[in-house]
């Protein structure tokens, strides 16, 4: 059945569902469609509203075009669709254009807005790199690679939400930035018996270290238990923060089977 434009696609994308639509059935060239969605995907991937986009709508020359606080305009399409509605549509690779032109040239768009931005722009380019990546090196890049990259991604992700509750703290109790890091090393010596720096370098390493390739743990796996326990002091504190964190390490000791004396 040949595609045609107008034609409503799902695109599925790692944990993003995207609802594009069909602009030129030739548009990358003979038979490879270019596609596009909406201001409505943008208020929810991207994170700007979508009345702040139509706002930025204007007429040159007869065609509408999306401008940005940095002056640069992206065309706006109208396209009729197969389920008789009219869609207001922006090229996918143009998104990612004028994500980076409002994040270069915020104007008045609000923190949150930008950190949207950033975040979607940040996941994209960092997938793309990793396949280049893996291509390099080994000549592939599988589904199977990029599924684990979503995951260590989304691992990321969640670390910094547990990460910034585990700060909080420390700022509500009145604890020096200088603190913070020795407070991480705590943490990190308790988990696997190194520095964090050292810990993140043998990480580097993976398992060509012979010291390290008996109690070998993965990044992916180590970032998780650093997050499990600082979620873990938070929890525990009362009224002694070396109490907290002590007891946060146990547990996640116990909860991971880690070995941290093998390791010094």
């Amino acid at each position: 059945m040949a595609v045609k434009q107008g034609d409503l696609i799902t695109v599925v994308y790692e944990n993003k569902e995207f609802e594009a639509v069909v602009i030129d059935p030739d548009g990358l060239g003979p038979g490879l469609p270019s596609v596009g969605f909406g201001f409505n995907m943008a208020a929810r991937y991207i994170g700007i509203p979508q009345q702040t986009l139509t706002n930025r709508v204007t007429q040159i020359e007869g065609e509408k075009w999306l401008k940005t606080p940095g002056g640069k305009a992206f065309r706006v399409t109208q396209i009729f669709a197969e389920d008789n509605n009219t869609y207001t549509v922006i090229e996918a690779s143009d998104w990612f254009d004028l994500s980076l032109d409002m994040l270069l040239n915020p104007g008045k768009t609000r923190k949150p807005t930008r950190e949207n931005i950033s975040e979607f722009v940040r996941w994209f380019a960092v997938k793309g790199f990793y396949s280049e990546a893996f291509v390099a090196l080994r000549g592939t890049y599988s589904q199977k690679d990029s599924r684990a990259t979503t995951r260590w991604l989304s691992q990321r992700e969640s670390g910094k939400a547990a990460r910034k509750t585990y700060t909080d703290l420390l700022s509500d109790l009145g604890v020096h930035n200088t603190t913070y890091g020795k407070l991480t090393n705590r943490i990190y010596e308790g988990l696997f018996g190194l520095q964090a720096e050292e810990m993140k370098s043998r990480w580097l390493l993976m398992a060509g270290d012979p010291k390290i390739a008996r109690n070998y743990i993965s990044e992916e796996r180590g970032i998780e238990a650093v997050k499990y326990c600082e979620d873990m002091v938070v929890r525990m504190y009362v009224d002694s923060l070396e109490e907290a964190h002590r007891e946060a390490i146990a547990l996640t000791v116990r909860k991971f089977k880690l070995n941290p004396l093998s390791n010094l």
